[in-house]
Formats: C-alpha cells, structure tokens, sequence
C-alpha cells in the first residue's frame, strides 16, 4: 500500500523524442560501418606492444649490474626463449648460471654455446669455466687454451684458464694466466676475481683482499665478491672485517643464502650459538636445498645440548651434500672384472661406457647415460644399456641388451665416474647378474663420499645421549668408513658398547 501522495504522469517532450531518434540513427550508421570493417569496434581492446628478445637481454644486463643474479638469469632464460641472439645470451646465461652453483644447468648451456658457435671464443672460454666450477678441471683447461687459440688476447680467457690451474695445483701456470690476464684487461670482473683465487689458494690471503678489492671497485654490487673478501679475513684472522664483508654481502643480495651461512659460521666460531642460530635458520629458509647450512645450524643446537633438533638438521645435511655429490656424476663404464678381485677401480678391460646427462632442464636431479659398446667385433653386434640415476635418494637402474657372455670365474661390474663411497673408491654395482645377455636392476647408493665426517659421528652421538645406540652404530660405521681411525666414531663406538654391556 502506497502511502505517500501519488505522482502525476508525465508526458514525452517532443524535444526528447527528436534526440533519441538522433541517437538511434547514429548508432545504426556505426554498426553498418563496423560490419563493413570501415571502423575498428569499440569493443575491442587497445592492443598492446609485444616484448623482445632483446629487451629481455637489455633487463637481464641492468639486473646483473644491480647484482640480482636470479633475475638476471630469468631474462636471459626468457630471451633465449623468444630467440634471441643466437650465442651471447647462452653465454651470459652459463656465467652466471655457475656463480649461482647451478653448474650443471651452465654446463649445458656453456656446451650448447660451443655447438651453436664453434669459432666463438667467449663460448670456448664460458665453457672452461663452466667445466672447471663443476670439477672438469682437466676439460676446463681444455676449452680454455682453445679459446685462446682462437682469440689470444682475449683476457677473461687467460683468467679462466688460471683458475682452472689453480685447481689442478699448477701454481706457476695459473700465476701466469692470471697476470697475462690483468696485462690484458684491468677493467674485467672476472679477471681480478680470479686473480684473487689464485693467490687465496696460494694462501696469500692479503693480495688476494686487495683483487677481489678490485674486482668489487669495477662491480660493488656483487654478494659472491663480497664473500670471497670475508672467506680471505677469516683466514688472516680478522673476524670483524669478515662479519662485515659477509653482512654486505646480504645487503647488496637479500636472497644470498651463502652470505647468512657465512655469517652463521663466524658467530658459531666466536663462540655465540645464538646469533650463529639466527643467520643459520635464515640461510635454510633462503635455501632449503643448502647443506652445510642445516649442518652448522645442528652443530649450533648441538652446542647446547639440544639433540632434538640437532638430529633432523644433520639428517638433513647429510642427505642433501650426498645429493649435491652424487650430481657430480660424470659417466658410466661396464668393466670385465674377476670375481675374487677386491672391487677398487675398474679394469682396463672396459666393455661398455656412457655420459650422464640430465633428463631435462627441468629435472636436472635425474641423470640418465646411454651406454654403448667399444668393441665392434662381431660379438657386440646389437649391445647397448642405459643407467638411470636419480641423485636426490641414490636410486639408480642398469639395463643392458646382447651383452656376450664372459668366463664363469668372471662378471661384468658398472662403475660411476665421478661419485665415490664413503671408503673413497669410486662407486660400483658389484658384480651383475645377467640372464641371456641381458639385465634390467635396481640399485640404490644412499650414502657417499661428500658429507662432511664430523655429520656422521655427531648425529650418533646425538642418538647415543637419547638412548638410541641402534640408530647410532650405522653413523659411527659410515664415519669409520671415511677415516677408520676418527677418534670421535671410535669413542661413540666404545660409548655404545659400555651401554649395551651394562
């Protein structure tokens, strides 16, 4: 019920009328004119201007002179994505793909440089360091003197090729890549960092300050400079320019998980496990796949009688370093070997071998080598296997095909290039089982040589204060696996065995 009083009815201005028949002819005229394709529908929305390769290059470039590493690798990875120039940004890419410890994603990249541009000596040069960061030393010096056959005054390449040297312990060859390198060109990054490498391993930890100085003069704002400056005052002792070459180091790159582990490792050696708690659990956070981090994080609970949590960071540890060693996987060989032979390196008698290379960019844990055979007699016709390893838990598969029978007092063995066990020699299969030529088995290698020893026997005797000897005796046998007469894994033994006597 309508209560208030009721509205009186309006009429139609004849004014309104001829505006709306305005509109109405107006609105009729565009829609023929839009079918007709005369006129762009309003409807539609205001294009927008496609990004290039090249300015994803561009992007990359201003990020990595800001020292944000991680975006600067993404541009590159999407330059390369849209086609970019075909070489540099696969250069770019393995450079710094490397200084983020990625090196087997740099590998690639710095291999499929040299394919695309095999007369390209930055390629030839990015590739030896590529190979030399993850541990081809041999290969590393390789590509380096290959590029600079192919540019002899091309100076990062000198400094390549003197850090490779360095690691091969060659002191006087890398001295005098590295100050070929300087005569070449003092306004390179690269070539006062690795200077500064070669005297650090030289253990002139003063000169190599002042290169890495250097270095950081050209380019301020990059972490891993700021690192090595700190690793070098540590070594002189000076902890208080170590913590503040470490805290820069956080400053310029927050997401520098090796700047807090740093950090964490100084307080943890002045003796104040809380602060070394703080930059520790921060380092984990920033890194969940950083080993060492978790290591001196138990290390800093274990300082306070804190096994709990000890004991899960150690596990942690372990498992990712047994990790990071088993990608350092290189190839695969099948040796005919005697059966009552001790397994402790393969024979000259190789009958199969393979590289290992990840499955894809995406999954660069699971390594996979097509083996194939040396002979080419009759007798291998048709031979082939494969090893499918996947490095996060050891696990690894052997499949092989036609293989040609051998004596019965021997058997065909499997060896990992570039993985070895606890006890130091390279990891094998035992002896293989084949039924008419073939095989298809499963393996496993959970623990290697990688993690550090003091791991093993802390997180025993973290399990020994707990009441838990059983977990302990695996721990202490792996210690005792890597140095047989660690007197810490002897005397968690001796621990264990008085409890179980009691």
């Amino acid at each position: 019920m309508y209560l208030g009083s009721r509205p009186k009815k309006r009429r139609s201005s004849p004014w309104r009328v001829l505006l709306l028949l305005i509109l109405i002819g107006v609105g009729i005229y565009v829609l023929i004119q839009v079918r007709q394709q005369r006129v762009e529908t309003p409807f539609v929305p205001t294009p927008t201007p496609t990004r290039t390769a090249s300015s994803y290059v561009f992007e990359a470039e201003d990020l990595y002179w800001e020292g944000n590493l991680k975006e600067a690798i993404a541009m590159y990875e999407r330059a390369i994505e849209l086609g970019a120039e075909p070489v540099e940004p696969y250069i770019a890419l393995a450079r710094l793909l490397a200084l983020e410890g990625r090196t087997v994603e740099a590998v690639q990249r710095a291999e499929r440089a040299v394919d695309m541009a095999p007369e390209n000596a930055r390629a030839w040069a990015i590739l030896g360091m590529t190979y030399d960061w993850h541990g081809e030393v041999r290969q590393a010096i390789e590509a380096c003197q290959q590029a600079i056959e192919l540019a002899p005054d091309y100076a990062d390449a000198h400094a390549y090729l003197a850090e490779a040297y360095a690691d091969d312990m060659s002191w006087v060859a890398a001295t005098q890549s590295a100050e070929k390198a300087l005569e070449l060109d003092d306004q390179s990054v690269d070539v006062h960092r690795n200077y500064g490498y070669v005297m650090e391993v030289q253990g002139n930890y003063t000169r190599a300050v002042e290169a890495y100085g250097e270095a950081l003069a050209i380019h301020p704002r990059l972490a891993y400079l700021h690192i090595a400056v700190g690793k070098n005052y540590l070594a002189l002792g000076n902890y208080d320019a170590a913590i503040q070459s470490f805290e820069k180091a956080a400053e310029v790159d927050p997401n520098s998980a090796e700047a807090y582990y740093r950090l964490g490792r100084a307080y943890y050696d002045l003796g104040d496990p809380n602060k070394a708690q703080e930059y520790l659990t921060t380092a984990t956070e920033v890194d969940p796949q950083f080993g060492s981090a978790f290591g001196y994080l138990a290390f800093a609970y274990w300082s306070r009688r804190n096994y709990e949590d000890a004991i899960p960071n150690l596990q942690r540890a372990i498992m990712l370093e047994s990790w990071a060693a088993r990608r350092q996987v290189r190839g695969f060989v099948v040796s005919v070997e005697d059966r009552q032979a001790d397994l402790i390196s393969p024979s000259s008698d190789v009958a199969m071998e393979g590289d290992f290379a990840p499955v894809s960019l995406e999954d660069t844990s699971t390594l996979r080598a097509s083996l194939a055979p040396l002979a080419t007699d009759g007798a291998w016709q048709g031979a082939q296997g494969s090893v499918v390893m996947d490095a996060r838990t050891g696990a690894y598969t052997v499949t092989l095909e036609a293989m040609p029978a051998t004596r019965n007092d021997q058997a065909y063995v499997g060896w990992f290039e570039g993985v070895r066990t606890l006890s130091g020699t390279p990891l094998n299969t035992g002896p293989l089982n084949l039924e008419g030529g073939s095989l298809n088995a499963q393996f496993a290698a959970p623990w290697v040589r990688g993690p550090r020893i003091d791991y093993f026997y802390t997180l025993g005797l973290a399990y020994f204060f707990l009441d838990e000897c059983e977990k302990a005796y695996p721990l202490f046998d792996a210690a005792l696996q890597i140095d047989p007469e660690d007197e810490n894994a002897l005397q968690g033994v001796r621990l264990c065995n008085q409890v179980q006597s009691d």
